[in-house]
């Protein structure tokens, strides 16, 4: 018989987003002195998928300085934000200015994007934050908290935060940025003291990433070609394409179901007997599927990173009748649905899908 058997394929894809809440608080290391800041704004939301970023958005944060104990207190703050552990590189080129403050406090760097990527360069901040001034080329914030009393111990500043677009962010419900600083003590048992380091997460922003999606087919139909001269138990594999795949882009972790609507058979227009119908078996997510196993396959999955590179899901069919002896029709089908979707951002799954490979 002459006939093209052929598996055709569609997708159900669903683009979703998970539901946004409120920033809280980044809690402070134990340090002499130092600053932390949170916003409680509802979140603004950044699509990484979106061409155009997140615009400058203005963002009001609640600077409060770290006191130390003996009656010391923060009085004067450099410091510059980066990224931390987490995300990396990932939020390389974001822009974070300093526009204005509220409150009881000097600032200097105002106009200055005091964000810097993960890898640097880094700008200098002065030892002794007393002496310096922020430029231009050696962007940071300094913030003189100027008296010693609790209605000084939080500074209102409005950043101006605007994100590039395609930033390889996990779904996160808030950004927190690890702030580097020095700092300066008044006062006390500590007065005249100055102090370096790190706050993890000491700037939290109210950025919602949604946990968005971007999914198609690469390739041809699954398609077998012509089968009619095979024998009905194929003396070797009779397989598609190897190269055909599922494309994936995900900020979160997302879910990929398969389902054959004949069961693993393809069938001849208007089929009745098994004559009209040839069975293969189906590798995919490293499951396989056959006219004997035709429950769904079902993969929760890790994030699959908006890079580039993205992941690949390859899918393969595998003949198990040859076209002897069946009926003659030039189209044998079957319809393949695969449905990807982004989950919430507190699903965790430890399944790297990008891994398996067919056969």
């Amino acid at each position: 018989m002459s006939s093209l058997a052929k598996i055709v394929r569609t997708f159900a894809i669903a683009v979703g987003i998970a539901a946004a809440g409120m920033a809280t608080s980044a809690q402070a290391q134990n340090s002499p002195c130092g600053v932390t800041g949170s916003a409680s704004a509802a979140p603004v939301v950044y699509d990484p998928f979106n061409p155009s970023g997140l615009a400058s958005t203005n963002i009001t944060v609640n600077l409060t300085r770290v006191n130390t104990s003996g009656g010391g207190d923060t009085r004067i703050v450099n410091f510059y934000l980066r990224a931390n552990g987490t995300t990396g590189a990932a939020a390389d080129g974001s822009s974070i200015v300093a526009s204005s403050v509220v409150g009881q406090a000097a600032i200097e760097g105002i106009g200055l994007n005091i964000f810097h990527n993960y890898n640097g360069p880094f700008p200098t901040l002065p030892l002794n934050p007393i002496n310096g001034t922020p430029t231009g080329g050696n962007r940071y914030l300094e913030i003189n908290f100027t008296g010693n009393n609790a209605a000084s111990d939080t500074a209102q500043v409005n950043f101006t935060v605007s994100l590039p677009a395609n930033l390889n962010l996990n779904a996160v419900q808030n950004l927190a940025f690890d702030a580097y600083f020095t700092c300066n003590i008044q006062g006390g048992q500590s007065n005249g003291a100055t102090n370096t380091g790190t706050f993890a997460n000491a700037v939290v922003f109210p950025v919602t990433v949604l946990s968005a999606l971007r999914t198609y087919y690469a390739g041809t139909d699954l398609a077998f070609g012509e089968i009619g001269n095979i024998p009905p138990v194929p003396l070797s594999p009779v397989r598609t394409n190897p190269s055909n795949y599922i494309f994936v882009q995900s900020s979160g972790a997302y879910s990929v179901e398969l389902t054959s609507q004949n069961g693993y058979k393809m069938k001849k227009p208007g089929a009745v007997t098994v004559g009209d119908e040839v069975r293969y078996s189906l590798k995919f997510l490293g499951d396989t599927r056959s006219p004997t196993n035709t429950t769904a396959i079902n993969h929760t999955c890790q994030r699959a990173g908006l890079a580039t590179a993205g992941v690949t899901l390859p899918i393969q069919a595998t003949l198990i009748d040859g076209g002897q002896g069946k009926n003659p029709s030039p189209t044998y089908t079957d319809i393949l649905t695969v449905t990807v979707t982004p989950l919430a951002y507190s699903t965790v799954s430890s399944d790297i899908c990008g891994n398996y490979t067919v056969p």
